[in-house]
Order: structure tokens, then C-alpha cells, then sequence
């Protein structure tokens, strides 16, 4: 197989190569007493949520070069000489894990190992029987169900990229498993220690940092190849920031960065707008999707943005108004969509399903929840064509590249209810920028 090329440079050109997850039986596994402590705010019916999530990945195939999925990729890492071992005791040292656990995991194949590390493995009856007396239901490794939403625990920057570190102790998992992929999978051997811009675990595995700082890809969007745009939110740190822009900063000394900007966007702490992304994308070459409260002009919740120079020695700062203007001044001018269109009750309502989380698979091709109607209607007034995505997939005659704007409508009857929306659930590694290689 030919290598993966990491190049991200836009969140709206046409996408190359995509990381995906298909929800398994990890969403099954959840009980109603683990849904606080894994993010959830509800059990999902898994048939339906990979019904779904099934539509959702041909739609993906009818743009994008190549759909992978982490699992497939986590197992080809594990195959590696000496790599399934190495991965068992970073997974001990970062989970606390006990012996037995890890003896159980280290002899099994590499495909065992990563259903495992993803499902989750069950108490045997004797071991749960005493569990059960002690305490609400447990696992002996617990699923990790927010791994539908490989948005979050890496991200690709330009030509390099981050190992992400979350938030909550429930996805801690997951970048460990991005790390293993970015540096032990056979068609990632041609990166450098350098193009990782970002890297907590390593430093926390090693004794080296105790307590890290928290960054997600969901709050970090790549405008154009100058520009980067990271969230400050209740997922990501300033610290985080400051040392993603430093690290950006390095790279663009040497050559290996093109970026020259990075904003700050000061994000409320509360979960209805946990990252950048539900409240703000980027879905063509002049709009993007905003929830208004957060960009509209006089509003008490308009969010300020703090720039970063990464041409800088000294790495300097200075403050915008909001994320609009500051962009305007980088040469960005977006014409804003309105998330729940002009009603301030439907605002709120789509915002909080995900209405403001759209991903762009080339320019003005964009994949969104069909409960959004609002959204929808207001994406059909800026000249969208709306379609639902069964009957996209059904229709072989549509050609998505055509030039036209289209809106594709997902059934989410099930998806929406895990607290992520169509970018929440892609990560990218390329997309086609003109003119960069």
C-alpha cells in the first residue's frame, strides 16, 4: 500500500484520506450507570447508530480518495515487531492497569488486543459476581465508545501533526492509540519526530510532565495554509495553546510550517459548546456556520480571539473583537450562516444537535444532521441543494463534484444523541489544496 500523506491545509478542500470509526459493540457495552463518567448523555441503540453511521461513511465515498477506519489502522500498528507489547505496558503505566489484566491482553493477537482495547473486556461470572456487590457495574478494561468521534484525540496540521490530550480521564485511551498509529504503522514510517507539533503523552509516560495539558481537535480548525484557529474551551487549556503556537512557531523557523498565524478564540466553559467546532465551521471558499449568539455584533456572549504571531522571535499577541474580524484582517472574509436560522429558541435547539458541526468534503459540499431543518432551510437560502443522504447514496447520477453547493442531510436519530456531529466523527489526514503538495 502507498503511504499516508499527512496534508491538511483547509477545513473545505476536497478531502483525500479520512480517519473514520464505525461504532461496534463498544456502544452496546455502555450501561446506563458509566454514561455520566463517558461523556454520554444517553445509551445508544448500536444497530441503528451503525445503520447510520453506515450512510454517513458511502456518502464519504462518493468524495474522498480513501475512508479509513482507526480500528483497522490500530490493528496493522500492533503488528509490528515489538509494537503490541510496547503498546500493553504504555497502556499499564497510563491506565493503571494490574498484571493480570495486562497478562491476559499480552497473549492475544494484535486484532484481539485492539477489540479490546476499543470494546472492552468483561468481568468473567465469579470476578463480576464480587464486582457487582461492591460497586455500580464495571468492566476490567472499559469501552470506549467516544471513539466515534475521532475528531478529537489527533489532529493533522498542515504536513504534521498533534497528539492530542483529553480532557477527561474517559477518553485518556484514545490519543494513546493515535500515537501508536502516527508512529508504528507501515505507511506512516516516513515521518519525523518533528512533524509531531504536539505530544503530551509521551512526556506524561515517561515521567517527564505529571500533569498534562488538555487539547482536542475539535477545537482546532486549519482556515488556510497561514492561518490556524484553536479553541480555549472547557476541552482545551491556554497552555495547550501556547504551546501548540510555540511549537508552530519552531517549525516555521526551520521551513516546516507554513502557518503564520494561530487565533485564540475565548470559548465559555459549559458543555453545549464543549469545542470551537459546535458553534463554528468553515463550509465554503466565503461562509461558514455560526451559532449567532457567540459572533453577532453587541451580543453579551460575543467571543473574543487572541492572535498569535508564529513569525515572531518573541511570539507576540494582540486582541480582536471576534472570530469574524479577526479573521478579515488575515484575509479571510466568511459570509456567516445562521445555526437554527433567525429564531433565538431554534438557535439554541440545533446548536445543541449538532447543527453548527458541519463537514466539508470539498467546497460548498457539506454533510449535516437532517434534524437541523432550520439550518437546513438557511443553507437552502444561500443556495445550497439539500439532499438526505439515503437517497444520495441511492442515486449514482449526482455528481457532488459538479461545482454546485450541496447540503447532505444525515439520519441521526441515533448519532445525534451521542453529543457529536459529521466533523466530530472525520478526521482528516489530506486534502487536495491547490498548490501545496
Amino acid at each position: 500500500m502507498s503511504a499516508l500523506q499527512l496534508s491538511v491545509f483547509s477545513e473545505i478542500d476536497r478531502l483525500n484520506q479520512v480517519v473514520v470509526h464505525r461504532p461496534g459493540p463498544e456502544v452496546d457495552f455502555m450501561v446506563p450507570d458509566m454514561m455520566e463518567e463517558l461523556l454520554f448523555d444517553d445509551i445508544l441503540c448500536g444497530d441503528l447508530a451503525r445503520r447510520e453511521f453506515d450512510v454517513f461513511r458511502q456518502v464519504l465515498d462518493r468524495v474522498a480518495g480513501e475512508v479509513l477506519d482507526i480500528q483497522d489502522l490500530f490493528v496493522e500498528a500492533l503488528r509490528s515487531d515489538g509494537v503490541k507489547q510496547a503498546f500493553i505496558e504504555d497502556f499499564r503505566r497510563l491506565a493503571d492497569m494490574p498484571d493480570a489484566t495486562c497478562d491476559l491482553l499480552r497473549d492475544l493477537s494484535p486484532e484481539a488486543v485492539a477489540r479490546s482495547l476499543v470494546t472492552g473486556i468483561p468481568w468473567d461470572d465469579e470476578l463480576q459476581h464480587g464486582h457487582w456487590q461492591k460497586k455500580s457495574f464495571d468492566y476490567r478494561v472499559r469501552p470506549i465508545p467516544n471513539l466515534l468521534f475521532m475528531r478529537d484525540p489527533a489532529a493533522v496540521v498542515g504536513h504534521g501533526y498533534n497528539i492530542n490530550f483529553m480532557a477527561s480521564w474517559a477518553r485518556e485511551r484514545e490519543p494513546l492509540i493515535l500515537s501508536y498509529v502516527f508512529r508504528h504503522h507501515p505507511r506512516l514510517r516516513q515521518l519525523k519526530e518533528s512533524d509531531c507539533l504536539f505530544d503530551q503523552i509521551t512526556p506524561l509516560l515517561t515521567g517527564r510532565i505529571r500533569i498534562p495539558q488538555n487539547l482536542e481537535g475539535g477545537d482546532t480548525l486549519v482556515l488556510d495554509p497561514k492561518v490556524l484557529v484553536v479553541g480555549c474551551s472547557e476541552r482545551t487549556s491556554v497552555d495547550a495553546i501556547h504551546m501548540l503556537a510555540e511549537s508552530l512557531k519552531q517549525a516555521h523557523r526551520r521551513g516546516e510550517s507554513t502557518f503564520e498565524t494561530l487565533l485564540m478564540v475565548l470559548m465559555p466553559k459549559i458543555r453545549s459548546a464543549m469545542h470551537l467546532d459546535t458553534v463554528f465551521t468553515r463550509v465554503s471558499q466565503g461562509e461558514c456556520i455560526i451559532y449567532p449568539p457567540f459572533f453577532t455584533e453587541r451580543s453579551r456572549v460575543l467571543l473574543n480571539v487572541v492572535k498569535f504571531d508564529l513569525c515572531h522571535e518573541r511570539l507576540p499577541t494582540e486582541l480582536a473583537p471576534n472570530l469574524l474580524k479577526a479573521l478579515q484582517g488575515e484575509g479571510i472574509d466568511l459570509e456567516p450562516i445562521r445555526c437554527g436560522g433567525a429564531d433565538p429558541i431554534l438557535q439554541q435547539r440545533e446548536q445543541w444537535t449538532d447543527g453548527a458541526n458541519a463537514f466539508a468534503m470539498a467546497p460548498g459540499v457539506i454533510l449535516l444532521y437532517s434534524r437541523n431543518l432550520a439550518t437546513a432551510e438557511e443553507l437552502a437560502a444561500a443556495g445550497y441543494r439539500v439532499l438526505n443522504a439515503g437517497k444520495l447514496i441511492q442515486d449514482p447520477s449526482i455528481d457532488l463534484l459538479d461545482g454546485r453547493k450541496y447540503a447532505i442531510l444525515l439520519d441521526s436519530a441515533e448519532l445525534s444523541r451521542a453529543r457529536g456531529g459529521p466533523r466530530c466523527m472525520t478526521m482528516p489526514l489530506s486534502r487536495h489544496t491547490p498548490g501545496l503538495a
